[in-house]
């Protein structure tokens, strides 16, 4: 396996070390199903009482492989809210994957926020904020989607994507193709926070040139599932998934998600909480194929 990039990316035996020296493990031999778990929005600083330990009960009780967090660590990018995070990550089963959001990037401190907008991200995280990731079963490209200059929306430039789009080509027959970001590649639409600049050029980019299988994002607090089209007509898996711990836009419950893998198939289960539970269930069970053009679901 090629080496992995210094980034936002450890595993439970990294707990003691720094975040800049953290390096993915090699996975252990391939399993027939692959487990992911998607969370997203975690607002260490402003979450449910209690709601960091009931999400951790439920994803340690999956044990998934590797568990990607996309986004919105923090409420407002403090210190102690990254060492919190940083504490419940490493007490995750099998691997975690970050990348930043909006939130973790100083909202009070301008000269901050403009100019080492991620700093402290890169102090208790992570090194990197966009990771490209190599396994036997996946290929992953990571993009940092956030804005300093804008407080809620995202972008994604064009180079990124093209080169997020180019590392996902390179990858081997058999091997699930995800690009990850916090803002969400569907479309502009209303009330969605701002969505992301870019987005419908990286979309067509990572579909059609990288051969993106799953896209996923967090940032809207609501779990949604869809097929999405390139323009070529090529269908790609679009994924967002609402926050797990935060009280927030919290009237259709605290969600994340499992994803179950296997060449050609993915099972997608939504698991939701109501905030006077507590104990996540499943709600929604999707499935999906591999077909000539891109992924179909399965009614």
């Amino acid at each position: 396996m090629p080496s992995a990039p210094a980034g936002a990316l450890s595993n439970r035996s990294a707990a003691s070390r720094p975040a800049r020296s953290a390096r993915i493990k090699r996975m252990t031999p391939a399993s027939p199903a692959l487990r992911l778990v998607h969370l997203s929005d975690l607002h260490f600083g402003a979450q449910a009482p209690g709601a960091a330990q009931m999400l951790l009960e439920a994803v340690i009780g999956l044990s998934p492989q590797l568990t990607l967090i996309t986004g919105d660590l923090t409420q407002r990018a403090r210190n102690s809210q990254f060492i919190a995070a940083r504490q419940f990550f490493d007490q995750l089963p099998g691997d975690w994957l970050a990348i930043p959001g909006n939130h973790d990037m100083p909202l009070f401190r301008p000269w901050h926020r403009l100019f080492t907008p991620r700093g402290r991200y890169r102090r208790h995280i992570g090194d990197a904020t966009t990771s490209h990731v190599d396994w036997q079963q996946l290929r992953l490209a990571l993009i940092d989607s956030t804005n300093p200059l804008s407080w809620r929306s995202g972008r994604v430039r064009s180079a990124a994507a093209r080169d997020a789009a180019q590392w996902l080509a390179g990858g081997c027959d058999g091997q699930l193709r995800i690009a990850a970001a916090h803002h969400p590649f569907a479309t502009r639409e209303r009330g969605n926070k701002g969505g992301m600049a870019g987005a419908n050029i990286a979309r067509n980019l990572l579909i059609d040139e990288g051969g993106a299988d799953l896209l996923l994002w967090g940032h809207l607090h609501r779990s949604e599932v869809r097929l999405l089209a390139s323009d070529a007509g090529r269908n790609a898996i679009g994924i967002g998934v609402g926050s797990p711990t935060s009280g927030r836009h919290s009237s259709e419950g605290l969600f994340f998600h499992q994803l179950d893998v296997t060449p050609g198939h993915v099972h997608l289960v939504v698991w939701r909480r109501h905030m006077a539970e507590s104990l996540f269930y499943p709600v929604g069970n999707h499935r999906f194929v591999l077909g000539p053009a891109g992924w179909q679901a399965v009614v």
